[in-house]
């Protein structure tokens, strides 16, 4: 389970050295945004080439609950196009109980609440978020591994 970036950075390098048919990480809940490249890829030697090392799936999600932290979307799609330029099958769970837009991000076009500043609050009508009808198109992506 990966959170944030320093779960990831702990406890990614413990997976990939641990035997298993299938890896997978759960990105849930997750906290903040995680780059996946330091401790999943290298630079192959000579032509420096991308080598992914693992996982061979990873589940993105927010937190569910009354007390649910905030989700934003950024997280999600960063992990989104990680997995897509590696080759690996991501499963967007849900977007969990408290899913929000910052404002560096295109508005999203479902209809949300400005509550402050810095980001405007996504309306869904399920309470975990887990409808991907009601998901931006492009997080509705629901990827298995072979």
């Amino acid at each position: 389970s990966v959170e944030d970036q320093a779960t990831a950075d702990e406890r990614i390098p413990v997976l990939l050295d641990t035997p298993a048919a299938v890896r997978f990480i759960s990105a849930e809940p997750l906290l903040g945004p995680v780059d996946l490249f330091p401790t999943c890829a290298y630079n192959a030697p000579g032509d420096g080439e991308l080598v992914w090392k693992g996982p061979d799936w990873v589940i993105v999600g927010g937190e569910s609950g009354s007390k649910a932290r905030p989700f934003d979307l950024a997280w999600s799609r960063s992990i989104r196009d990680q997995c897509r330029e590696a080759g690996v099958p991501v499963f967007v769970r849900q977007l969990g109980a408290n899913p929000i837009v910052a404002f560096r991000e295109p508005h999203w076009s479902l209809a949300g609440t400005c509550s402050d500043d810095t980001h405007y609050d996504v309306a869904l009508r399920h309470r975990a978020g887990a409808d991907p009808s009601e998901w931006p198109d492009d997080l509705q992506v629901q990827e298995w591994p072979s």
